[in-house]
């Protein structure tokens, strides 16, 4: 399949560094407003043409599928350009401001008869499998507590006063959208939608908000998230059943899960000591299946995963509402270019 990216920052490498150890997968151009940057993106993985105008990238005859992982405010318009020209669009996490512009896009897509999904690495793992396994075997679960929370390297610089794309708010940022996602996707991906949402958040200066906490409420089981860019965390994710608990070392990429049984007995679930950039692989993989199926009429999978991805922004846009997390609306919906 022969990509087109957008987006030259460090996730779109790994992107290419993981597709590329995959049969199949080409990197034929990257789009950037700047020649020079698209110029050094595609050196560094053998050479691809470069392109500067978003309307090049949608009418090449040669792209199968884009890759959009652009800051989070030019998801929506940028997708919906490249679906409307019959690309496939493999949309990084998270794909859209708000589940509205969301389910706009999976109807496009469906439309135009093509795949539309979001790049959500932790879902495609074999880590997030070996999960869904293990929650099987504690009982009746209980209380869940998912945490993201990493100190950001641009943090230090915006004390200073540099405002970096990670800490615009314009730009659709914040703890929850760029962190605080990987825990709620988790929680709607394993256990659905909550019945009641407790949200609080801490927001800085220029309004983003640098860390936040939310209380889920389900039939017979709680869970609590908690995300902040302000901040490390160091404790693990849990899962409490009836029957036992499940640690998880990560929710962004789960690669060790450990069982701990109400004796206290302890057994390892998984473990994957691979690369971290290697589990966007797995999601890769399954996208170009994404792309093939559709071509052939055949959505269920994508249907599933998309509903996973709206009902999550659902949740968090209702978080957004309770804490006053309002997005200056540069571009938060379909119909403009995102150039």
């Amino acid at each position: 399949m022969r990509f087109g990216v957008i987006g030259t920052n460090f996730i779109s490498q790994e992107f290419v560094q993981a597709g590329q150890t995959l049969d199949g997968f080409v990197l034929r151009a990257v789009y950037s407003r700047r020649l020079e940057t698209a110029a050094a993106f595609a050196e560094c993985f053998g050479g691809a043409e470069c392109l500067t105008t978003l309307d090049d990238l949608a009418e090449h005859p040669e792209i199968d599928a884009v890759y959009i992982a652009s800051p989070n405010a030019l998801h929506a318009p940028q997708a919906e350009r490249m679906l409307r020209a019959g690309k496939h669009v493999f949309l990084e996490k998270p794909a859209c401001p708000n589940a509205e512009t969301f389910r706009r896009l999976v109807d496009l897509a469906n439309e135009m008869g093509v795949a539309f999904v979001e790049a959500m690495r932790p879902a495609y793992t074999p880590g997030y499998s070996a999960l869904c396994e293990a929650v099987k075997e504690i009982g009746a679960v209980r209380h869940v507590s998912f945490s993201y929370c990493q100190y950001s390297s641009r943090y230090d610089k915006f004390k200073k006063g540099i405002v970096e794309n990670a800490f615009d708010p314009s730009l659709c940022n914040g703890a929850l959208m760029d962190i605080g996602v990987y825990c709620a996707h988790m929680l709607v991906a394993l256990f659905g939608t909550p019945n009641s949402i407790l949200a609080m958040a801490q927001r800085l200066h220029n309004g983003l908000d640098a860390q936040g906490a939310v209380i889920c409420g389900f039939d017979g089981m709680l869970a609590d998230l908690t995300f902040s860019k302000i901040a490390d965390g160091k404790r693990q994710n849990e899962i409490q059943g009836e029957s036992g608990t499940l640690l998880i070392d990560s929710i962004s990429n789960p690669k060790h899960i450990e069982r701990i049984a109400r004796d206290g007995s302890r057994a390892s679930v998984y473990y994957d000591p691979d690369p971290e950039f290697f589990g966007m692989a797995h999601e890769i993989r399954a996208f170009q299946r994404f792309a093939e199926d559709a071509m052939q009429g055949k959505r269920d999978e994508m249907t599933r995963r998309n509903s996973v991805t709206e009902k999550t922004l659902f949740i968090m846009d209702e978080i957004r509402r309770q804490t006053g997390i309002d997005f200056v609306r540069r571009d938060t919906g379909i119909g403009g270019t995102g150039t």
